[in-house]
């Protein structure tokens, strides 16, 4: 009797192992075959389409009826069921049990590469897509004096926004709203990526961020925010700086409309704040502008005039709350950003570094010419020369084409 039950559960177990080796071997072939398929010329942006998003719309439906984080639950569970199913293992292992410890470690395999599989085919095609179109100026549409006129039109705006703006007695921003109601605001603005114009590039489904559950734990780890593709849920540390809410809110919606490249989805939502009717998402977006529009400065007088502006209106108050904020939330960060750099360089990227738009600031010196048409030297003989952009980045063009028309 005691035989038969043994050989029972010696085939339960040996099924058990065969069905877990199936699944790890089916899901490693699709996310291989994605992996391939991804990287053809119009397979990606065709998939990003029609197999990705069809799939994060309907699980974000879903996802959405939870005011909570699935994710983080999900999380929460996998890492206690991974543990669970570690130390059975182990246990069985050690008591000579070795087909039933095996058999354990299979299923934990099968969940791994299942879960995988889906996030593969569910971002894998978005991260080698087309670029993501953004309404911006051409390269050399404007003059050097323009964008100077730029500069200074974004300064004064600015400076305004965040005159009107609340400050705390320790810097930072009293925010007008709460998360629920930036996310309803947010959700609205996104509905501008609807325009034909943008070819269906993003998707029309934009789901309400919710606020991270462990939002401490994530400052620790400087994480602003995760989207989880698959899902359809974007969380956000509700922790961090209220400036950067904003901004990290929008970026982390962007990866949910099909965006994945870091960069690109930074330079939309940029887009889309500094863009927007509403001042506080204005003031958002400006924030994290300012430093590349002080470039436009055509000379160092000009660009302290601007920093001082900034002065006036407590910018840089803002801005040391929230470096100091970072400074003493890093219990973790060096392990998050390792981690997240080997991620996006798994992905095609360029790992941490890939959260720049792409296209910096390029700046040339060109000889000084005189009213005669010959080049002005110094005392010494010496050819003057001059700072000139001959190339600007594309956070500059769009808003100069914001100001500029």
């Amino acid at each position: 009797m005691r035989a038969d039950r043994d050989g029972e559960r010696a085939r339960k177990f040996s099924r058990r192992s065969l069905r877990a080796a199936v699944v790890c071997g089916v899901s490693l072939v699709l996310i291989l075959l994605c992996v391939v398929l991804e990287r053809v010329d119009g397979v990606a942006e065709w998939g990003a389409r029609n197999i990705s998003r069809p799939i994060v719309w309907l699980l974000g439906h879903i996802t959405s009826a939870f005011p909570f984080s699935l994710f983080e639950i999900a999380v929460a569970v996998a890492v206690a069921g991974a543990l669970s199913l570690i130390v059975v293992a182990i246990v069985y292992c050690a008591n000579g049990f070795l087909r039933r410890g095996l058999s354990h470690l299979g299923v934990l395999a099968a969940v791994a590469f299942s879960v995988g599989a889906v996030y593969t085919v569910c971002t894998g095609f978005n991260y080698y897509r087309d670029p993501a179109p953004v309404p911006m100026a051409e390269q050399g549409e404007y003059t050097t004096e323009q964008y100077a006129d730029v500069g200074q039109m974004f300064f004064d705006d600015f400076a305004r926004l965040l005159s009107d703006a609340e400050i705390a007695d320790d810097g930072s921003i009293v925010s007008p709203y709460t998360p629920d109601e930036l996310a309803e605001i947010l959700t609205e603005e996104m509905k501008r990526l609807d325009d034909p114009a943008f070819g269906g590039y993003y998707s029309p489904y934009t789901p309400r961020f919710k606020p991270m559950l462990a939002s401490e734990l994530m400052s620790d780890m400087h994480l602003a925010g995760i989207t989880f593709v698959p899902l359809g849920e974007a969380s956000v540390n509700v922790c961090a700086p209220v400036h950067e809410l904003a901004s990290t809110a929008a970026h982390e919606l962007m990866h949910a409309k099909g965006v994945m490249n870091e960069g690109e989805a930074n330079l939309v939502s940029y887009w889309l704040l500094v863009t927007s009717d509403n001042d506080f998402l204005r003031l958002c977006g400006m924030f994290e502008t300012a430093a590349n529009i002080v470039m436009l400065a055509p000379d160092d007088e000009t660009g302290e005039k601007w920093r001082e502006q900034l002065k006036e209106a407590g910018y840089y108050r803002v801005t040391e709350h929230s470096a100091d904020f970072w400074s003493e939330h890093d219990v973790f960060a060096r392990i998050s950003n390792f981690f997240n750099d080997i991620y996006l360089k798994a992905q095609g990227q360029s790992g941490a570094g890939s959260y720049g738009d792409g296209h910096t600031t390029q700046v040339d010196e060109v000889p000084v010419i005189g009213e005669d048409g010959k080049p002005v030297l110094d005392e010494n003989g010496d050819q003057v020369v001059d700072t000139v952009i001959v190339e600007y980045s594309q956070i500059q063009r769009f808003i100069s084409k914001y100001y500029l028309g």
